[in-house]
């Protein structure tokens, strides 16, 4: 679905998404030693960007000639934010919506969709794919005798089609509006007719709907450019090991299947990436550079804690992956990029800290209060030395490794993609774990 008919659509419906704030972040920029910016997707209604994805891929079908004037009952299959993100969107538009999860899906996301208004919720499989197939065969073959028999049944996927990519699409239109403009030298030499002012854009990579997207959005505003700079947009995109459906693809140059989803960060659980990711991925338009890392679950972890610490933000682990190859020291080898092989990757991070005025942490939210990591490691660090840190030795996170060049004033994007899949208590015990050696 186009930017026309993307149009056309929105005077007869609302849009169930809302425009999200960008935020420039101090800590994550001082950590990373470029600026950072912060898009906050996890607002949207459902909690995650998969309101704009979601919503989009049931608007496309509610605009269908077919569809008008007959009751409509959509179908979703998702490991719980598509779905939740389903079932917010035909709620807020007034239509059911039932939703089939793997059995891996926790019982609280379980509880969130009935809560949100779900039709019904479903269990079955392993895998997104599973739950799928038995939607389509079992679930939606029943016949609900309180329900119309002309009643519409449509299938929603989580992430393949170009009504999602589109939808995703929107977090780009967003960006050119809201980003700082470019001017002086930062005009002339290095944004000067980049269809966005940034150096980098970082997502995480589940089925790929996300990245497809945000290739779209920036390709479509490339597009609109009349001058023309040979300097790509860089897209970093992030996966935990365990997950890794898209390094793997780039590694073997082919679309392959994992066997099984072994991380915890099992919204990234697509065991094959799209047709679509897979080609940006080997062979992105013109002005864009697809970049692909591997992270571990715990360095997912460390960048969750550094956004409930720093930003006072609560989000998945997969979101948190995005934050971590941003700021997250790069002692070992890059996981993968577009040209080279995927090799997972967990980072270490031994930072310690002394201070002759503040012996002890700080319970309130001052400047001086300890970073997830300087928790994790138990120790303190003094102020010199951490202006050592990212002056004279700034780190080398897996951003870096991955666009070089990035320095003071390189803008970079993380889109904070969110998730409902996750409580205060999971950041206790993911703290608790770090503490005791996870990931060292």
């Amino acid at each position: 679905m186009g930017s026309i008919a993307r149009e056309e659509v929105k005077s007869v419906f609302k849009a169930p998404w809302v425009q999200t704030p960008l935020v420039e972040s101090a800590s994550l920029s001082r950590a990373a030693g470029c600026r950072v910016f912060l898009k906050l997707e996890n607002v949207q209604p459902s909690g995650s960007f998969k309101s704009r994805a979601m919503g989009n891929q049931i608007l496309s079908h509610l605009v269908k000639p077919e569809n008008a004037n007959r009751p409509v009952h959509f179908y979703a299959s998702s490991g719980g934010n598509a779905g939740l993100a389903a079932v917010c969107a035909a709620r807020s538009l007034g239509y059911p919506c039932t939703v089939v999860v793997p059995l891996s899906t926790k019982p609280l996301m379980v509880q969130k969709l009935r809560t949100a208004g779900a039709a019904d919720v479903i269990q079955h499989g392993e895998t997104f794919l599973e739950a799928g197939e038995y939607m389509r065969a079992v679930v939606m073959q029943s016949v609900d005798v309180d329900e119309s028999p002309d009643v519409a049944k449509i299938a929603l996927h989580p992430f393949d089609n170009e009504p999602i990519w589109e939808g995703n699409s929107t977090i780009v239109d967003e960006l050119v509006n809201q980003l700082p403009p470019a001017v002086g030298d930062d005009e002339e030499h290095t944004h000067r007719g980049r269809p966005l002012p940034v150096d980098a854009v970082i997502c995480s990579v589940g089925g790929g709907g996300l990245l497809n997207g945000l290739v779209m959005g920036i390709e479509q505003h490339r597009s609109m450019q009349k001058r023309n700079n040979k300097l790509a947009v860089a897209s970093s995109t992030i996966e935990t090991d365990g997950t890794n459906s898209l390094a793997a693809a780039v590694a073997q140059n082919s679309l392959v299947s994992l066997p099984k989803i072994t991380s915890q960060a099992t919204s990234l659980g697509a065991i094959r990436v799209s047709e679509k990711t897979f080609q940006y991925a080997i062979s992105p338009p013109a002005g864009i550079a697809v970049h692909s890392a591997v992270l571990s679950d715990a360095d997912a972890a460390r960048g969750v804690l550094r956004l409930v610490d720093d930003e006072r933000l609560l989000v998945e682990l997969a979101c948190g992956v995005c934050v971590e190859a941003a700021v997250g020291d790069a002692g070992k080898a890059v996981a993968s990029s577009s040209s080279s092989s995927a090799v997972p990757v967990s980072s270490e991070r031994k930072r310690k800290r002394t201070t002759e005025d503040n012996p002890s942490p700080d319970e309130g939210y001052g400047d001086d209060r300890l970073s997830a990591t300087e928790k994790e490691s138990g120790a303190e660090d003094s102020v010199s030395s951490s202006a050592s840190t990212s002056t004279s030795q700034p780190l080398q996170s897996k951003l870096k490794q991955l666009v070089p060049d990035l320095n003071a004033d390189s803008r970079v994007v993380i889109v904070v993609c969110g998730g409902s899949n996750v409580t205060i208590d999971s950041a206790v015990e993911w703290r608790k774990m770090l503490q005791e050696g996870w990931g060292s």
